[in-house]
């Protein structure tokens, strides 16, 4: 019986070291869940990866968990996922911010300073000279849902020009693809955000040029934003690594990178702004 009772203790030890180092995994891989970082798509997604990558990577050394950088060829599909909570921290247009902060529990990290400057551009060879010229032409954009293709209406607006029926509106993937018909005569103007517009300026290296034929302004600039189930710990983390950037030699490479200015605490006041229009549009 010794015997017996002895090797039935070694089995039961055997059993519940088994079942602990079982149990203390699955707890470890769970502290260790990697988080999603999302990015709207206002560039082809490899231009997204290219650009942001480098920030995932700086928000896994911070927060010491794997980040997993992802976009969608789409805003449609971007903006689906954003409203199911797939991303734990994102990057937004300022229009997407509201919806994801009042109904899927967002919070506002960090952007830059200052208002979003959206741009409508043209052909310089073109004969358009005045916003009032766009009247009965056809106006390219990102998709319908996109910050700067709302600023484009409205610029249409405050010029007279009946933003739906006044112009032809012709609504594509993404900036690139609104700039590019430009360039190819397919449309006659389109209306894009001003860093989009500046890097197609550098790669078409003065072949066929583009010119700024209006700007707009007055709306918040898009923001970092990490949904409420992130610890408040970890959210501070990713606010100060944000703001540091700025301070040091890798941080500015960073921003370098993407053309980004610096960036700051973002406060949800700083978009009630658009909380006016979108209620004014019902």
């Amino acid at each position: 019986m010794p015997i017996c009772a002895a090797k039935v203790t070694r089995f039961a030890c055997r059993l519940l070291g088994a079942v602990a180092i079982a149990f203390g995994g699955g707890l470890a891989s769970g502290a260790e869940k990697l988080y999603e970082f999302g990015v709207f798509p206002y560039l082809p997604v490899r231009h997204i990866h290219e650009l942001y990558r480098p920030m995932a990577s700086d928000f896994e050394a911070k927060l010491g968990r794997q980040v997993q950088l992802s976009s969608k060829a789409s805003y449609e599909k971007f903006g689906d996922e954003l409203r199911r909570g797939i991303y734990d921290i994102a990057f937004v247009q300022p229009f997407d911010y509201v919806d994801a902060h009042d109904k899927h529990g967002y919070l506002p990290l960090a952007r830059s300073p200052g208002d979003l400057e959206a741009l409508i551009v043209v052909r310089d060879d073109g004969p358009l000279k005045d916003l009032k010229d766009l009247r009965g032409k056809t106006v390219a954009n990102p998709p319908a849902d996109a910050a700067v293709s709302h600023l484009t209406s409205m610029a249409l607006w405050e010029a007279g020009i009946e933003p739906n029926t006044g112009v032809r509106r012709d609504y594509g993937k993404n900036h690139f693809a609104c700039l590019q018909s430009v360039l190819i005569g397919a449309v006659d103007a389109c209306g894009v955000a001003e860093p989009a517009f500046r890097r197609v300026e550098e790669q078409i290296h003065g072949t066929a040029r583009l010119r700024v034929l209006h700007k707009i302004s007055g709306v918040p600039r898009p923001l970092f934003i990490v949904h409420t189930r992130v610890p408040r710990k970890e959210r501070e983390t990713l606010l100060t690594t944000i703001v540091g950037w700025s301070n040091t030699e890798e941080g500015r490479k960073i921003l370098d990178r993407g053309q980004f200015g610096t960036f700051v605490p973002a406060k949800d006041a700083d978009y009630e702004v658009l909380r006016r229009y979108i209620r004014s549009k019902k």
